[in-house]
């Protein structure tokens, strides 16, 4: 993929230490034709919160936020992760419909790359050591403290834009206790197979059907791209693993038969080695009515797959957010998992909702 950046902003103080203006002018450098405006914070840009939702995929192809991350905390987790790491970036260049980030900065979320990635990466070592040795296995990892380090954000697509993420994969390569985990949607072989691993990194691929992602997963890497990836990125050396997700109801049963096409489409495309270690994870969408009227002035088609009153219910935790209706839900998830163990028998499921 290509970008050509029109607008990049910088925090200002960035330009305060040596290490940090270096990371910057590297990928500033990048896009020699883009503007370079200066903030005095990367949250804080009037000119993207006043941007139209039309304006969607303009601001996300045109402008790059480049600010530092000030918070270095890492949460627990014990789903796709034990830790969510601290971020190296925020935002995306894909505008997948259903997205949860929030959207601070405004208008489509741009891409924020934090450019003092020494400083978290060496956070992340501080926190994996004082954590010593992994005591027992858990759903996250039989052996390593695993970190999400692309919660925020596809990792993948990051790397079209700089080397935040090789940079973190080579530094989780050397550490004693710690592995890296990121979910992307995005193949980006070339890069990925030039850095060695070490086993120390599990990428996993999104995946749902290329009937719907087609309409509501914008800007991202066809199915088959990713399915066809895994096989290059184990031979590498990096562990590669399934998110079946979002799980999304567009109608009574044809729902149902696109996911057994893909399912197919896995089993016949994976090499015997990426399915001895293959694991999964598999979660329903979440929405909400405020993001389905944002949706619907920049890619309305999208919203009839994702808009289905008749079947979402008022998250019980979060009000302002829709879920499918609980006992459907219940009921689906375990169908789902059922027919996921007959077409990949190879693929357990390491946590679903």
């Amino acid at each position: 993929m290509k970008y050509n950046f029109k607008k990049i902003y910088v925090q200002r103080s960035i330009y305060s230490d040596f290490i940090w203006r270096a990371n910057a002018e590297d990928i500033i450098k990048r896009f020699p034709g883009a503007e370079i405006v200066e903030v005095e914070s990367h949250w804080q840009i009037p000119e993207l919160f006043e941007a139209d939702a039309s304006d969607w995929m303009r601001t996300k192809r045109e402008v790059l936020v480049l600010g530092i991350k000030s918070g270095l905390s890492h949460q627990k987790n014990g789903r796709s992760a034990d830790f969510i790491a601290a971020s190296n970036s925020n935002g995306c260049l894909s505008s997948c419909q259903y997205c949860y980030v929030a959207r601070r900065k405004g208008g489509s979320n741009p891409l924020t790359i934090f450019i003092n990635i020494e400083e978290i990466a060496a956070s992340i070592r501080k926190h994996q050591n004082k954590l010593g040795a992994k005591p027992e296995p858990n759903q996250c990892d039989a052996r390593f403290w695993t970190y999400d380090i692309g919660c925020n954000a596809d990792l993948s697509a990051d790397s079209f834009v700089c080397d935040n993420p090789g940079f973190l994969v080579r530094e989780f390569a050397s550490m004693e206790n710690a592995k890296a985990t990121f979910a992307t949607k995005t193949v980006h072989d070339d890069y990925w197979l030039s850095i060695d691993p070490k086993g120390k990194t599990r990428i996993r691929y999104s995946l749902m059907p290329q009937k719907v992602a087609r309409y509501v997963d914008i800007g991202t890497s066809p199915i088959s791209e990713r399915i066809q990836s895994v096989n290059k990125l184990i031979d590498a050396g990096y562990e590669v693993h399934f998110s079946f997700a979002p799980i999304i109801v567009y109608d009574k049963e044809n729902w149902k038969q696109d996911w057994r096409d893909l399912w197919r489409e896995i089993g016949d495309t994976l090499s015997p080695k990426a399915k001895a270690q293959m694991q999964c994870e598999a979660f329903f969408l979440t929405h909400s009515a405020a993001l389905h009227e944002i949706n619907m002035q920049w890619n309305p088609k999208g919203e009839e797959f994702l808009w289905k009153p008749e079947f979402q219910v008022p998250k019980k935790t979060a009000p302002g957010t829709l879920v499918y209706d609980y006992n459907f839900r219940r009921r689906e998830i375990a169908e789902f998992e059922k027919d996921l163990a007959k077409y990949l028998p190879f693929c357990p499921v390491r946590y679903s909702f």
